[in-house]
Parts: structure tokens; C-alpha cells; sequence
């Protein structure tokens, strides 16, 4: 069925009406979540549609699960004073009837990269990877995998419903297209070059500078030494397991890093955070099918999705050693390379 806006936007009102009464005005009636760990896309997405909310008179919280680790990330909601609350601190009532309303963005139900409860159904549903399940009882429910970013379909909301777009906004929405599209260069249709183009011009250039190109950490030098050390050519593919992270982004971070090698095509970083294993996929083939390859090589054993040329995960069996891991990894590499059909022996990257 075909997204419209009015229809949708109404659903909504209905059900806040509804929830905040039976909340009796106590605390949020609409908590916006990002997929867990957010990255761009995904927090100026949440904050356009708290702006809708908010205009309706919708009582409008935005909060996360894991942490904003990557420094572009904690630039943004820094520059940008985007108030993001660990999704634990949200009161879910004590009765069905008390929950508030969740709305998801960048992120779908059954994925595994979000921290809403699996007995809890979103009432939105805003995201641009391929649908994982229907959305019977959500009441608005935009998914688009044609379309290059999340903060795409919201920012067209925004502009179909009159909302001003202020600095903080457009430079938001200017950022995670930057991000998510490698500034138009990957996965971009019209709709993002159109929004690029009247975001440019709203936004404060100054503060997305200081957003692209922070201070960065020394943990961030740590893992691009260890990257470096560590990565293995097989081929087209190259792999790094980077061992223990300090924060889970780090593995998208090295796998950006790592693209651009001449010989590189593929690119797979894994590694671990407080147990959890987590994986970076990147490729320059269009319409790779990243996200669908990285889900069958993950399967059952964790979750993972993604779009053409960038994909991710996580898998669901704890490590407790770094013996551990470099199992997980061997495995994980060993997938790769028969999806992907590569018979070479492993060579250091450097």
C-alpha cells in the first residue's frame, strides 16, 4: 500500500489523543527511536520528525540504544544540541494501555539493530531498507528502500506539511545525506540531490565543518593502527578483525578507511564491544546487494541488513576472549569468500 501523509499524520493524532490520556499527561506520549548505536541518518530523521510532532502538539521525546560513539556522530548532536535519552530511562507505564507510542526510524521491527521490546508494535514505522515484515497495526508506515536515506522521507514531510526548515534542521538534514551517500556519490537518486541543493543553502556551513572533520580521539588511532597491522587481502576482499572496540562504530569507521585501496572491492572489519560482536560490510560495485549477501552470511546466527554498497551487523553469540572472536571471524570471512566466489590465499594489506 501506498504511503499518504494525511492519512497517516490523522492515524497518529487519533492514537495520541487516546495515549496521552490514559498516561494522564505523565511523561512523553510519542518517544521517537533510533536504531541502536545512531549514525546520521538515522538521528536527523528522528529530530525532523519531532519537529512534526511537536507542531501538532504531540508531547515528543527522542531517545537511543548503545551510545554515539563515532566522533562525526558526537559532533553532530554536540554542534546541533540534540537531546538523545537512553531508551532505558523511557517510563513505559505499567499498563498496556499506559505505553506510550514508539515511532521508528532508520530502523524496522524484527531487525535486531533497535532496542524496542519485540511484544511492542511501533505506531511508526520511517526507513529506507528493504521491508523485513508487513505493519498491520502501525499506524504510519513509510518504507522505501528505492530512496537513498531515511532524512529523505522525512524531510519531505516537512516540506509537504509547511514545516519550516531552521539552520539547526537543514544542517542536520544536509549532514546525513553527506553521510549516508558519501555526498551523493553513492546511492543518491534525485530526491537527495534536490535536498542537498535547497539544504545547502539553509544550512550553517560552519558548524556541518566542524561536524565533518572533528577532533578525534586516541582510540581512534589506536584502531587505525591496529587495522592496518591486521588487514588481510584475499583478492578483491579485504578483512580486519580489530579485536576489542571501544565503541561499536569503529568497525564502519575502519571499513570507510579501508575502501579505498586500490584493490579492494570489498571490505568486511569485525569486531567486539562488551561481548557483542559487530561487522562492517562496504563494497564500490553498484547494486552489490550488500545487505542481502551480509544476511545470508550471517543467517540465524545474528542480524544484519543493509542497502546496495554498505551493510552491517551484529551476531547474537557472546565472545568472552579475543580466541573467540578470531573464530567468529575466520568464519564470517570464510562465508564471505564463497558468496562472493574468491579462491586466493590471504596477503597482508601492508
Amino acid at each position: 500500500m501506498a504511503f499518504h501523509l494525511p492519512t497517516a499524520l490523522e492515524a497518529v493524532r487519533r492514537r495520541a489523543a487516546a495515549k496521552d490520556q490514559a498516561r494522564g499527561g505523565r511523561g512523553p506520549t510519542l518517544v521517537i527511536l533510533t536504531h541502536d548505536n545512531p549514525d546520521p541518518d538515522s538521528i536527523a530523521a528522528a529530530l525532523g520528525l519531532r519537529r512534526i510532532f511537536e507542531r501538532e502538539g504531540i508531547k515528543t521525546v527522542m531517545a537511543l540504544g548503545g551510545i554515539i560513539g563515532r566522533a562525526e556522530n558526537r559532533a553532530m548532536v554536540r554542534e546541533l544540541a540534540i537531546d538523545l535519552i537512553p531508551f532505558e530511562r523511557i517510563d513505559r507505564g505499567s499498563t498496556p494501555a499506559e505505553t506510550p507510542m514508539f515511532a521508528l526510524v532508520d530502523t524496522q521491527p524484527g531487525t535486531g539493530n533497535n532496542s524496542l521490546p519485540a511484544e511492542i508494535v511501533p505506531d511508526i514505522v520511517v526507513d529506507h531498507h528493504p521491508a523485513r515484515s508487513d505493519a498491520p497495526h502501525t499506524a504510519w508506515w513509510d518504507v522505501r528502500p528505492n530512496v537513498g536515506a531515511t532524512a529523505t522521507l522525512v524531510y519531505g514531510y516537512l516540506r509537504a506539511l509547511d514545516i519550516p526548515i531552521d539552520s539547526q534542521l537543514a544542517t542536520a538534514f544536509l549532514y546525513a545525506l553527506k553521510s549516508e551517500t558519501r555526498d551523493l556519490t553513492r546511492e543518491a537518486g534525485d530526491a537527495e540531490r534536490q535536498a542537498f541543493v535547497e539544504l545547502f543553502a539553509k544550512a550553517d556551513l560552519q558548524r556541518l565543518q566542524s561536524i565533518a572533520a572533528p577532533k578525534v580521539g586516541r582510540e581512534h588511532f589506536v584502531a587505525v593502527d591496529r587495522a592496518l597491522r591486521n588487514a588481510m587481502c584475499w583478492g578483491e576482499l579485504v578483512a580486519v578483525n580489530l579485536g576489542g572496540l571501544d565503541f561499536p562504530d569503529l568497525v564502519a569507521e575502519v571499513a570507510d578507511l579501508l575502501l579505498p585501496y586500490e584493490r579492494a572491492h570489498w571490505v568486511v572489519c569485525v569486531g567486539h564491544h562488551d561481548g557483542v560482536v559487530y561487522m562492517s560490510v562496504r563494497t564500490d560495485r553498484e547494486n552489490a546487494k550488500a545487505g542481502s549477501l551480509t544476511r545470508r552470511v550471517v543467517g540465524a546466527e545474528g542480524a544484519a541488513g543493509g542497502h546496495g554498497m554498505i551493510a552491517g551487523g551484529r551476531l547474537f553469540r557472546e565472545v568472552r576472549s579475543e580466541a573467540d572472536v578470531k573464530t567468529v571471524y575466520d568464519e564470517l570471512v570464510a562465508r564471505f569468500l564463497r558468496e562472493l566466489h574468491i579462491v586466493a590465499d590471504p596477503t597482508p594489506l601492508v
